[in-house]
């Protein structure tokens, strides 16, 4: 069986039964628990990639319980491989999704599986996982490629995104956590797997894993890389960019029309954030090279610029004085509410009034990471923010 594997115990294996996207039909339920009476009573478990664990199989036992299980239609092959794509259920159900995790999970793990033979089995052995949201319920921050939803305003657009997240870790108890990378739009995350695949099967060394592979490229390379995937086509050449992955319909509309000029205007705003994402990148790279002092100053001062252009919006000739931003920002923003998130309130605001008010007194790899993480999740704000100043189409 191509699940199973053996167990510490001498002469029994645990077999996994792979579900697609976590899913499994109410009669396929009733089914496998007769299977499971039959062969393992109640040694089975659920696990973290939306699959379920039969353990205490006795090997003897194997070619029945495959039998068994195919007639149920419970043997697909991949389970724990790259095309075993974990996703939490982001737009479908959940009320913080941004963004498709189940649609886009559920296209890569159907092209993955056309070509999954012909991988290298260092390929095969990559996890990925997506989050409809920062919030991780997809456990993106611990995969070898991990994608969280967000979005971003083009021109009169809203258009779905995902953030490219590298380098997690989930062996040894999540190891380590991987790092936003950019973000990209939603139905070029494809092609995004496709070039890191590619780049780490030709470029890898022998035994080299993909963290280790990644760090060695380092983010500006990676950067450099998925840089031509971040562009968004014009809505009258390609609107399949405005709609998310299983939704024919357009990401995000109102009852305003198109103006007759054909430009797109740039916000202050919009400047501000990608001068924001600018500077945070600049700062993971301070972080790979060990200045940890510089990183965590690049990162509030991509706070900063964030909540410049916010303010900006409304106030043009605001300085870049962190004092001044800090306390327009919060007048016009946080204490109107335009800023506050439905279900956490006003922290993401707070990353960048402690940021200002209270100085690390020693910075490190750690204390240097989490003013990273914060000011990601704090220009991410500032983008669903600036998203509800001008409604788009």
């Amino acid at each position: 069986m191509a699940n199973a594997r053996a167990q510490r115990q001498v002469g029994y294996s645990i077999v996994t039964v792979a579900l697609p996207l976590g899913d499994i039909t109410s009669n396929q339920m009733r089914d496998l628990t007769e299977v499971c009476r039959r062969f393992i009573k109640d040694t089975v478990r659920t696990t973290v990639e939306q699959n379920m664990a039969l353990r205490w199989v006795r090997n003897g036992d194997l070619p029945a319980l495959y039998q068994a299980l195919k007639a149920i239609d419970l043997v697909e092959p991949w389970a724990g491989t790259i095309v075993d794509v974990t996703a939490c259920p982001g737009t479908d159900t959940c009320k913080l999704g941004v963004s498709s995790s189940r649609g886009l999970a559920g296209e890569l793990r159907e092209r993955l599986a056309g070509k999954s033979a012909s991988l290298d089995e260092a390929v095969r052995d990559l996890r990925i996982k997506v989050s409809g949201c920062f919030n991780s319920c997809g456990q993106h921050h611990i995969a070898d490629i991990g994608f969280y939803g967000i979005s971003r305003k083009v021109g009169n657009y809203m258009v779905p995104h995902f953030q490219v997240v590298l380098g997690g870790q989930e062996a040894e108890n999540a190891g380590a956590y991987g790092l936003p990378v950019l973000g990209v739009p939603s139905k070029a995350i494809p092609a995004v797997v496709d070039c890191l695949t590619d780049v780490y099967m030709n470029g890898r060394q022998a035994g080299e894993r993909f963290q280790a592979f990644i760090r060695r490229l380092g983010k500006l390379e990676v950067k450099k890389l998925l840089d031509p995937f971040t562009a968004v086509p014009p809505y009258a050449q390609d609107p399949a960019f405005y709609t998310d992955w299983g939704d024919v319909r357009e990401y995000s509309k109102s009852d305003i029309g198109m103006g007759e000029c054909a430009g797109e205007v740039v916000s202050l705003a919009e400047f501000g954030l990608k001068d924001a994402e600018r500077v945070l990148f600049e700062a993971q790279l301070r972080l790979d090279a060990g200045d940890y002092e510089k990183a965590g100053g690049d990162a509030f001062d991509a706070m900063v610029r964030a909540a410049q252009g916010l303010v900006k919006s409304e106030f043009p000739d605001v300085s870049a004085n962190p004092d001044e931003v800090a306390r327009e920002f919060r007048t016009r923003f946080v204490e109107s509410k335009r800023f506050s998130d439905p279900f956490a309130g006003d922290k993401f605001a707070h990353y960048f009034f402690n940021a200002k008010d209270q100085p690390v007194r020693q910075w490190n790899a750690e204390t240097s990471r989490q003013r990273i993480q914060e000011a990601q999740l704090f220009i991410e704000a500032a983008h669903n923010c600036n998203a509800q100043l001008t409604p788009a189409l």
